[in-house]
């Protein structure tokens, strides 16, 4: 039997007894021992049995679809997965199309109908570890909130692996206090993250991937991997009240299948003085009346306001384009522009902008073309209709014609039988 090695591990296992080798090496000698053929493997570290979305079972499913396997060999069915339904429909997957599941260490095959029972308690009992494990993470996590512990440092910070204590990373620290001292002189946002792109400042995607010595992409992809500042990451910094000082937890909380809420602020863990300050509190509130006076609130209740708003890209970043309200010669025009290039100028992206007019008026043209080749068709149609009109009453003559025939036929048929059975 072709059979398909698969091994999984997550956080909470032990790494010591649910190695991936160790799973392996079980898997293999289960095969060799019932004289399986191992055709390929494939794993997932690091990954919780409730998600399926999984690189392994993507290439377990790959391989079954192309008809090179007859059995997939787990170290036991909770490596397949361990939420209930959603292992159990994948267990039905396989065996519809001639799959069978063979646990090595709990002895169950899923084509045997007396393990039907077993796997079915096995799934329940899978199922409520991990929602049980969950419960237990998200009780410590919050108690970390509740007590101030910092658990993910913010954009000019990092904690020390040692003493736990919060340090700040110079380079990251001097583009924020640039950021606060340009805004309270006026600048805007925009101008900020020219001048920050301007120069070289490291991004927090930037230094987070540098952080975590992960392999940065080339320039091309700056801005798609959010290696450029914009408008969003300079306000964010300026909202962002942990400059300050102040360590605010449990500001969302999430809910497992149906996304998360925002939390109300008396409901929060506020922590002073958490942080090494880079700013003063004086300059951080400042910064937050200011964003208040000049924050613009969008008007129609948040939605699109202008008729081409989400259906324009620019050809060359395939961004999309935004609406921008300009006055011309004392009256309003609207003009569509790259967002890439709005946010980022021309680091990103080239100029490319197109006036709501001269879109009107290839639409009207276009339009007016669509028209036109449709009266035509329909002329065509009305003179089919027409001659169709006037062959109706010769067609339909010949088809009474025809009818009449067959009626005549029919009756010299039955006269024939008729004689035929009263011969004999």
């Amino acid at each position: 039997m072709r059979a398909w090695i698969y091994t999984r591990l997550s956080n909470d296992d032990d790494r010591e007894m649910n190695s991936l080798l160790n799973q392996q090496r079980l898997c293999r000698t289960f095969a060799e021992k019932h004289e399986h053929e191992i055709v390929g493997q494939s794993y997932d570290d690091n990954v919780s049995g409730m998600c399926f979305a999984r690189r392994g079972l993507d290439k377990l499913t790959t391989a079954m679809a192309s008809g090179k396997i007859d059995a997939v060999i787990v170290k036991d069915i909770s490596r397949l997965g361990r939420h209930r339904t959603q292992t159990a429909l994948f267990i039905d997957y396989l065996r519809e199309r001639g799959v069978r599941v063979l646990s090595a260490t709990e002895g169950l095959d899923t084509f045997r109908e007396e393990d039907d029972v077993l796997i079915g308690v096995r799934g329940l009992m899978n199922d409520y570890y991990a929602k049980d494990i969950g419960k237990k993470v998200r009780t410590g996590y919050r108690q970390k909130q509740r007590d101030g512990l910092v658990i993910a440092p913010p954009f000019g910070y990092w904690k020390d692996k040692n003493n736990s204590r919060i340090k700040i990373v110079p380079e990251a620290a001097e583009a924020v206090r640039m950021i606060f001292s340009l805004y309270l002189r006026g600048v805007g946002l925009k101008e900020i993250a020219r001048e920050l792109n301007q120069k070289a400042f490291k991004t927090p995607a930037q230094l987070k991937c540098e952080q975590y010595e992960k392999n940065c992409p080339d320039l091309e992809n700056q801005q798609r991997n959010g290696y450029l500042w914009g408008y969003t990451s300079v306000k964010n910094i300026l909202c962002a009240e942990c400059y300050a000082g102040t360590l605010i937890n449990h500001r969302r909380e999430a809910f497992v299948g149906k996304g998360s809420r925002a939390v109300p602020e008396e409901e929060q863990f506020r922590h002073e003085d958490v942080y090494p300050a880079l700013i003063p509190k004086e300059i951080w509130y400042e910064a937050q009346r200011l964003l208040a006076e000049r924050n613009r609130p969008r008007a129609y209740g948040n939605k699109a306001k202008h008729r081409y708003a989400g259906l324009l890209t620019c050809r060359e970043c395939g961004s999309p384009f935004v609406a921008m309200n300009r006055y011309w010669n004392g009256n309003l025009r609207v003009e569509y522009i790259c967002k890439t290039y709005l946010q980022h100028d021309k680091y990103a992206c080239t100029s490319h902008r197109v006036h709501e007019e001269w879109i009107d008026r290839q639409v009207e043209i276009l339009l007016s073309k669509k028209h036109e080749r449709s009266a035509v068709e329909l002329s065509k149609l009305m003179e089919a209709q027409k001659m169709w009109a006037l062959r109706k009453p010769i067609l339909d003559a010949h088809i009474f014609a025809l009818q009449e025939k067959v009626k005549t036929l029919e009756q010299e048929i039955d006269a024939i039988l008729m004689e035929k059975i009263q011969r004999k």
